[in-house]
């Protein structure tokens, strides 16, 4: 009995060995580590797909840095290798797949995290956040799993601090035939104080870098200050300032830190440049995405497996993916299509610090990351006379679809300019799209997708944008999803253009005259990063233009921004509390209801007709909207199952707007400066 016992034990600690055990390598994978497996929602059955489970745990590479499609990685051939001489690293994994998987669509749809965080649920099944989505709340309608994508998700970043549930990137640490690398952050880590401080912790701001400073004391550190992100500089002296935070009237020693006489002032600039040591190769966090998008694709026996391969990633990693198909990495080492389609959602024109010596994803992506190239293909700088293009080095007839998908955040915003998307370097001529793209403006919608009721903030503006956008990423994945596997032409690009006068200089924009309200005349746009500052360093400063309402004409007009109940806009100014009031807050947006009535809208000396004005009922109203949103579900920008909720959220809008008294004082923080 007892060796009948002890055989059983046996055999169920061997299943659970199992589970973690190396499988089969697939090219650079050698490993995946199941270290948690789960049925989603107690095994809730997601239309004709059935069922999803919930897979966690970890992946292993093994690249060959002598492979062409890897030299191109920083500092790959001063990493360590093994006894094969390749270069090992892990990464996090997290999948919800189907459990039959017969049943699925046959993508492998990667989500890309952004700092760690997942983006999927939230952005397509309209879920709640989560770092481990476990409840109903947390997968939305279900919109993915109903259409059967597999979701992946592995880790590219490495300066991250790990959390549960965040995806990361174990990355290798370079060496100098061994020795420790030492080196300077001459572009280090910058911030914005919103409120006076004499100590600023900058390395629990998102957009800090995971680098110590290698001698706190050294008399050759610098920090800066400086009104915004495009101003000169002012030297702080050394004496000023030190590593360490005020307690009790002394300064304690912290690296994370620094204090500094007089203290920092709210709404400037400040950065930091120090020395540093043991550089990690940050740029294999593009051969994790592609060798694993690689594995799963061309390998039956992977831990998933499907014919198609799309990414997804916003802000942050909108950036990123924008420098994955640059660098080539949406080609595997053996020259294969590792990646069929990018949704690229406010990414831009910028790249990002991620492939470089001193790496620093985090970092917020400003005017200092939009440099040449911006198309696809191949273009000539006329400044510099270069030729070159984001699709460069992919082969021809390998060039996987791509979304680029912004809002207007991203034509003011820290100079990044995406009227050039789709206009020439020098702003006189609009450019068709490639064969491989299409290009859309999310009307009047901030840099993250709004929510109603419109927040109040401390911004000047009276409320947070709340234009929720994700009806339209709904559509255009559809739209991509088509394109791919079905061959079926998406529907037209939507941005401002020259030719029709919708995308104009930024002086040439006129707003409504509205009392107390400051219009972005006079913000600074139109930076590049790779050309010393100065005239040559200018881009064109094109924005999209507006009616009478200040609301912008082109693009993917939604019906929340169509037909209107105010002015909705991608942009804020800081207000007089947080410091420097003619600058915009990073990625935020601005809300300015209309007036209920003509006699409201008269003594607020309101040029933008009134409520009453528009519409001659609640009913009137919602028939306008049903008709704009099943002109755009004809158009294949919102999908047929989204007109009703449109038509509903509206109604939700319309009676808090009507019972609602809007008052422009501030009470709530201002958005959150990173992406």
């Amino acid at each position: 009995m007892k060796a009948y016992t002890r055989k059983i034990v046996g055999l169920a600690l061997l299943v659970f060995v199992a589970a973690l055990a190396p499988l089969a390598v697939w090219g650079s994978v050698t490993r995946v580590e199941i270290t948690n497996r789960q049925d989603v929602l107690g095994g809730k059955s997601f239309g004709a797909v059935g069922p999803y489970e919930k897979l966690v745990g970890k992946v292993y590479f093994a690249v060959d840095p002598n492979n062409q499609h890897n030299k191109i990685i920083a500092d790959i051939d001063k990493a360590p290798r093994n006894a094969h001489g390749k270069v090992e690293f892990s990464a996090d994994l997290f999948i919800l797949r189907p459990k039959d998987a017969s049943r699925g669509n046959g993508v492998m749809f990667f989500d890309v995290p952004n700092r760690g965080g997942k983006g999927l649920l939230s952005s397509f099944n309209r879920a709640k956040g989560s770092a481990d989505p476990t409840t109903e709340e947390e997968f939305g309608d279900g919109l993915l799993m109903r259409e059967g994508y597999t979701l992946v998700s592995v880790g590219w970043e490495f300066d991250i601090p790990k959390k549960p549930g965040l995806v990361l990137l174990d990355a290798p640490v370079a060496t100098d035939n061994g020795k420790v690398i030492t080196g300077w952050l001459t572009q280090g880590p910058w911030f914005i104080p919103e409120k006076k401080s004499d100590s600023f912790n900058y390395v629990s701001q998102d957009f800090a870098p995971a680098y110590p400073p290698l001698d706190p004391k050294d008399a050759a550190y610098r920090l800066t200050e400086r009104p915004a992100l495009v101003s000169t500089p002012t030297l702080i002296p050394r004496a000023d300032w030190q590593f360490g935070r005020l307690e009790n009237g002394k300064v304690a020693f912290d690296a994370n830190w620094i204090t500094m006489k007089g203290g920092f002032k709210p709404g400037m600039v400040y950065q930091l440049d120090y020395q540093s040591k043991n550089p990690p190769v940050a740029g294999v966090g593009f051969a994790a995405m592609r060798d694993l998008a690689s594995a799963v694709k061309y390998n039956s026996d992977a831990i998933v497996h499907g014919k198609y391969v799309y990414t997804f990633g916003s802000s942050q990693v909108g950036r990123w993916q924008r420098q994955m198909v640059y660098e080539g990495f949406t080609i595997d080492e053996q020259g294969r299509k590792a990646v069929d389609a990018l949704f690229i959602q406010t990414g831009g024109t910028g790249l990002g610090s991620f492939n470089e010596r001193w790496a620093q994803p985090d970092e917020l992506g400003s005017y200092t990351q939009t440099k040449f190239p911006i198309r696809y293909e191949t273009t000539t700088d006329p400044v510099t006379g270069k030729r070159d293009g984001l699709g460069a080095r992919i082969p021809a007839g390998l060039e996987p679809k791509i979304l680029l998908v912004d809002t207007e955040s991203e034509f003011y915003d820290r100079g990044r300019v995406a009227t050039l998307r789709a206009v020439s370097l020098d702003g006189r001529t609009d450019l068709p799209d490639p064969a491989n793209m299409r290009i859309f403006l999310l009307a009047g919608a901030k840099h993250g997708s709004g929510t109603w009721p419109p927040a109040d903030t401390e911004a000047q503006q009276t409320k947070v944008d709340p234009l929720d956008y994700r009806w339209a990423q709904r559509a255009l994945l559809a739209d991509l999803d088509n394109w791919v596997r079905k061959g079926v032409t998406p529907p037209p690009s939507q941005h401002p253009m020259l030719s029709d006068h919708t995308a104009v200089a930024h002086s040439d924009i006129k707003f409504p005259d509205v009392p107390g309200i400051q219009w972005p005349y006079h913000v600074p746009g139109g930076f590049r990063a790779d050309l010393p500052t100065g005239p040559m360093g200018m881009l064109p400063f094109l924005v999209p233009q507006v009616d009478k309402d200040g609301n912008v004409i082109s693009g993917i007009r939604l019906p929340e921004q169509s037909v209107p109940l105010g002015t909705y806009s991608g942009w804020a100014f800081r207000s007089e509390s947080a410091g420097q009031p003619d600058t915009l807050v990073s990625m935020a947006g601005s809300y300015i209801p209309f007036a209920k009535t003509r006699a409201e809208r008269q003594a607020a000396r309101d040029p933008r007709p009134s409520i009453e004005e528009r519409y001659t009922s609640r009913e009137d109203y919602l028939r306008q909207v049903e008709a704009a949103a099943n002109k755009l579900e004809q158009q294949r920008y919102v999908l047929k199952e989204d007109v009703k909720p449109i038509v509903d959220a509206a109604g939700q809008h319309w009676d808090w707007t009507m019972t609602t008294a809007v008052s422009r004082a501030a009470r709530s923080p201002q958005p959150k400066e990173s992406e």
